[in-house]
């Protein structure tokens, strides 16, 4: 993946003249006419698709966007897959054999269940259950390799809890609990019998394991602290302190990855970094009153439930039965084809991608994409120009920050390839610990190391992109470099109204509440003075309250739902907000050199349509309500909130004032 510099009149051809009044068909036949665009233009963008749009039975959403540009990509990937290349094809085959499969049974676990069970203490029983950890079935807490928020430049070693099969958020609300618990029982008994329980143990063995997962997540930090921690200094202890003061919970898993808990070498690097030390302060408690008898269920429990995907076709549906129906609302099973290429994906990614980019992604597109990139931060940096509330010194320091972006298109210039491994396409199981095997070890062996400002941390057929906020980097894979966010053939209006968006949006997060706490090199340093972090505040006050305000309704009943949840969804608004109107900004400076096809007013239509038919989708209930335990809004919202407060929007439209659209506070941060 190359860096390209090229003139920005690649971006479409400039056109002779600029009197085309009708917008493309593939953007009218979304658009419901009879909905007034300055009261509901999500609607009138996209309500005719809407109408009839079907979520499929194994799904739990549909959109306009994500969902074409997936079944893109993995037709591109059905046929990767199909030509039995080397490694991946080995390791794709041994998920797809089924029959190989059932007559191994559970003797890919044997060795690992005979560990458990001639363990005669505790600690011996968690040093099995870290050992587990290397073929990434963390049991209780997870070490990893990442940037040292002070001092960006190298890497250092953090201690995160491990994640427990429902999102914490099950445990800890006891009505949301009250939908699920019964089932989940049913899960845990089905799969402890499919592992040789009997009926009677496998009863035994649930409340224990509940009781277990319970506790440890109401001690696990919250979504919103874990986003306030992100920004907060953290505490470090040595390996030497981490053993004495944590043995069981965590100097047991130091010992498994072969660190030296008792700095006999007075190493510089030979510490860990936590955000939040409550979790493994209960942790460790809770493991030294747990029996011994009980903690070996709640680990033999855990291994089941992290390979039950991954053995024989009963405990694969008895996953699903769980997992993907209840909890995740689908409707049927995913083909054998279909769960063996995501999981494909998911464990040997980079292998694949390398392959998707010889695909999809010729030199071309990645000129024309990289020069979008550009216009957006000449375009932000105008912004920040003009940002009356910045003083002269934060506005200096932010526009060295976004000189100092780097931006990477594409796929990683160093994939994953396993070179080390071979794959045994008769050993499923075995093939996914080797793997996990190897990336673990990578990532620990990155400690102390210097950062590859160049790392690609997506793989290159994800649509999705990212900013990150210590290599003061953003990333857009060659996943969602394709229809319908951008095309070389399409008019500018739709690449800026599309991918422009969205790249404006990654550039926002360099400035968002979490990315103005980094400094220029992407040290946790923050640069703001007093006043300026005040005026911040008010402004992000402001988005906070009126996304509050908005109520997530079913699709289905029209019953409410509850508010969209401002204060952890409060990075991504100002980040949708700036990326509209940086987006806008940079596709007019483009006209002044490259007129379009279009009439101004039809263009400035098209950019805006484009922008919301981006976001155009259809939710179950399971979706919303999974959405208010994450970062995202509905993505309704991410349109209504970003153009209510757009100027130029209601002028293009002509809203009249106080109109839903067109509200007279309008929430004003990066402009």
């Amino acid at each position: 993946m190359a860096k390209v510099l090229i003139s920005l009149s690649v971006l479409t051809a400039a056109a002779t003249a600029g009197s085309v009044t009708e917008l493309p068909e593939s953007v009218t036949k979304l658009i419901d006419y009879s909905i007034n665009p300055c009261e509901d233009f999500y609607q009138y963008a996209c309500g005719a698709w809407y109408k009839d749009a079907v979520i499929p039975p194994d799904e739990y959403n549909i959109d306009t966007s994500f969902d074409e540009i997936e079944v893109q990509n993995e037709a591109v990937l059905k046929k990767i897959l199909s030509g039995n290349k080397p490694k991946l094809g080995e390791f794709y085959n041994s998920c797809l054999d089924t029959a190989t499969l059932s007559s191994l049974g559970l003797s890919p676990l044997e060795d690992s269940f005979k560990a458990i069970r001639s363990a005669n203490t505790s600690l011996d029983l968690i040093i099995v259950a870290n050992e587990l950890a290397k073929n990434g079935i963390p049991a209780f807490m997870n070490i990893i390799s990442r940037i040292d928020d002070n001092d960006s430049t190298k890497n250092a070693l953090f201690g995160v809890p491990a994640h427990l099969p429902l999102g914490r958020s099950y445990y800890r609300n006891s009505s949301l609990w009250e939908t699920v618990q019964a089932d989940y029982k049913v899960y845990i008994s089905t799969v402890l019998q499919l592992a040789g329980y009997t009926a009677e143990k496998a009863a035994a063995a649930v409340p224990v394991i509940i009781r277990f997962e319970q506790t440890l997540a109401g001690v696990a930090p919250r979504e919103l602290k874990e986003v306030e921690a992100a920004v907060s200094p953290y505490t470090v202890l040595t390996f030497s302190q981490l053993n004495q003061k944590y043995p069981l919970l965590i100097g047991s898993s130091l010992k498994a990855h072969g660190f030296d808990i008792y700095d006999q070498w007075n190493g510089s690097n030979d510490w860990l970094g936590f955000f939040d030390l409550t979790y493994f302060d209960k942790a460790e408690v809770l493991l030294k009153n747990t029996t011994l008898d009980n903690l070996r269920t709640i680990i033999e429990y855990k291994l089941i439930h992290a390979s039950s995907n991954h053995l024989t076709p009963e405990f694969r549906t008895a996953n699903w039965n769980f997992i993907g129906r209840r909890i995740y609302d689908e409707k049927a099973e995913p083909s054998r084809e279909k769960f063996c290429r995501y999981d494909t994906e998911h464990t040997v990614g980079e292998l694949l991608g390398q392959y998707f980019l010889d695909e999809v992604f010729p030199a071309d597109a990645a000129k024309k994409a990289d020069e979008l990139v550009k216009a957006l931060r000449s375009s932000f940096s105008t912004g920040i120009a003009t940002s009356d509330w910045l003083d002269n010194s934060a506005r200096a320091k932010a526009q060295t920050k976004l000189s100092n972006f780097v931006h990477f298109l594409g796929g990683p210039e160093k994939p994953q390839l396993f070179p080390t491994l071979t794959f045994d396409s008769k050993a499923y199981l075995k093939n996914r610990w080797k793997a996990s095997q190897v990336k673990i070890d990578t990532n620990l062996k990155l400690n102390g190391q210097p950062v590859d400002r160049r790392e690609f941390e997506l793989l290159s057929y994800e649509a999705n992109a990212y900013y990150n906020h210590n290599k003061n980097q953003i990333v857009f894979p060659a996943g969602i470099l394709q229809k319908p966010f951008f095309d070389g053939e399409f008019d500018a209006a739709q690449n800026f109204g599309a991918i422009g968006t969205v790249i404006g949006h990654e550039i926002t997060h360099g400035f968002d509440n979490k990315g103005r706490n980094f400094d220029v090199d992407g040290n946790r340093n923050p640069w703001w003075s007093n006043a300026t972090s005040a005026a911040f505040n008010t402004k992000a006050q402001c988005l906070s309250d009126q996304y509050g305000n908005f109520v997530v309704t079913s699709e289905v009943t029209g019953a409410d739902l509850g508010n969209v949840s401002s204060k952890i969804t409060l990075g991504e608004n100002i980040a949708d907000n700036g990326g509209l109107k940086t987006s806008f900004r940079a596709y007019h400076e483009y006209l002044k050199k490259f007129p379009s096809q279009y009439t101004e007013e039809t263009g400035n239509k098209l950019f805006y349509l484009s922008f919301a038919q981006a976001w155009c989708s259809k939710n179950t209930d399971k979706y919303l309500l999974a959405l208010f335990k994450t970062k995202y809004p509905p993505q309704r919202f991410r349109v209504t909130g970003a153009l209510q407060n757009d100027a130029e929007f209601a002028r293009v439209f002509q809203c009249p004032t106080d109109s839903y659209l067109n509200p007279s506070k309008k929430c004003l941060l990066w402009e």
